[in-house]
């Protein structure tokens, strides 16, 4: 999957997918059901890519703290770990080892927040708005070369890259696409020494922010600039929910034993 990737490189036909841009931008509507390429193209590897547990976390907890900012929107989609076809010439008995690029996080605006065996371009009628990748050894040169040079040719406009091992500077980059190449973005100071890189696209600030008391507490949040606030992770979330159905407890309990008086 790291050799050289040629069909992947190939121009999609610009014409036919300018086409279908323009009828998705003026609200034609949403595909809610999986084209015929999506059935019909490879959706996943034979042999899975082992990941750390830096490398897990990172993935689940920006992953999934994208999911719950933008629950309830129908046409924002969050995906993760899903191959990304972007040339209509692609076939995969000619390329029986070589994948499209699958960015561990990728969001896109303007498309039908559904299940998703893989993201077609063509069948979708753009590209993802937003690629985030977590680095980890073994992909590190595939992630810092070969897939930003794929995500800028099919025209994603924001690609961030985080090395959760922090054994390359910079840890943690974000690229814009400016006249098809990828120019890095600034870093800006969030709250309290947190340095982070500002997504214009998502409206929110990528960062390393560090770890809580939990051993296996991640340091790859979101920040959302407009709330003033971090987005909450699942683990969050569910500690919150737990603490308050702890305290109605002891509120209810008070209130029988002040009834027994």
């Amino acid at each position: 999957m790291t050799e050289a990737m040629p069909s992947l490189f190939r121009q999609p036909d610009k014409p036919a997918l300018a086409g279908r841009r323009a009828r998705a931008a003026n609200g034609a509507g949403l595909r809610w059901t999986p084209g015929p390429d999506e059935l019909r193209l490879p959706s996943c590897e034979d042999e899975p890519v082992p990941q750390n547990t830096r490398h897990a976390v990172a993935l689940e907890e920006s992953f999934g703290s994208l999911r719950l900012h933008w629950r309830g929107r129908p046409d924002v989609f969050v995906g993760s770990d899903q191959f990304v076809y972007w040339d209509p010439d692609y076939d995969s008995r000619d390329n029986p080892e070589n994948f499209p690029p699958a960015p561990d996080v990728y969001v896109a605006f303007g498309v039908a927040n559904r299940h998703r065996n893989s993201y077609v371009v063509w069948e979708e009628g753009k590209p993802p708005d937003f690629v985030l990748e977590v680095a980890s050894p073994s992909s590190r040169r595939r992630d810092e070369e070969e897939k930003r040079d794929v995500y800028a040719r099919m025209g994603v406009p924001e690609y961030f890259l985080y090395n959760p091992e922090g054994k390359r500077e910079p840890v943690l980059a974000g690229f814009t696409l400016c006249a098809g190449e990828y120019a890095p973005l600034p870093t800006e100071t969030l709250v309290r020494g947190v340095v982070g890189v500002r997504s214009k696209k998502l409206g929110l600030c990528l960062c390393v922010k560090p770890s809580g008391p939990e051993p296996l507490d991640g340091s790859l949040r979101w920040y959302n600039p407009a709330a003033g606030g971090f987005l909450p992770t699942r683990h969050e979330l569910a500690g919150d929910k737990r603490r308050a159905e702890a305290r109605v407890a002891e509120l209810e309990a008070l209130i029988e034993k002040m009834r027994r008086g």
